[in-house]
């Protein structure tokens, strides 16, 4: 339980119940591969332009690697930071208004995010699919384009979760 006396705070903390630990956990450790990804990609970023001064020629398909790595990383990101509130906000229309009411509209938003997360999904592993069926390849490395939609599928996968059960922990405390 939080110290503080808004009880929308409540909501950024690592929540009390066990499936909403799980989750959170969960999220984290993707998180944390998902920073290890993007290192990887600032490494393979700083190897191509180190081999552009010494060598005058880059690494063959790193544009390819940094593109693909962005996507995994970035996607790992999204269900710690709806977890943690950390999206981005406009509260100047919500500033006057009391935590019920506050709690409502994120109520409304996580439902609306999470729909938006479960379409991408869904879409993701039909994409995936179909990359599958006509192996695809990036063009300099040949690597297979269906190997990386499988992260992000799971992320957005992970994040409808998030929102769904964000939405569940907000309905709650909109009618406390």
């Amino acid at each position: 339980m939080s110290l503080s006396t808004n009880p929308i705070d409540e909501l950024t903390e690592r929540p009390n119940d066990k499936f909403g630990r799980f989750l959170y956990d969960t999220a984290y450790i993707l998180a944390i591969l998902g920073g290890l990804i993007l290192v990887i990609v600032i490494l393979i970023n700083f190897v191509s332009i180190l081999s552009r001064i010494i060598f005058l020629n880059p690494l063959v398909g790193d544009f390819e690697l940094v593109e693909i790595g962005s996507a995994i990383a970035i996607s790992s990101f999204l269900p710690l930071c709806h977890l943690k509130k950390g999206n981005v906000i406009v509260d100047f229309i919500t500033a006057k208004l009391n935590f019920k009411k506050i709690a409502f509209l994120d109520c409304v938003s996580s439902v609306i995010y999470g729909l938006i997360a479960l379409f991408f999904t869904w879409r993701m592993f039909f994409g995936a699919k179909d990359m599958f069926n006509y192996q695809e390849e990036t063009m300099l490395l040949q690597f297979p384009i269906w190997i990386p939609f499988l992260p992000v599928t799971f992320s957005f996968g992970l994040l409808s979760i998030c929102c769904l059960y964000t939405f569940y922990r907000e309905l709650i405390l909109s009618r406390s």
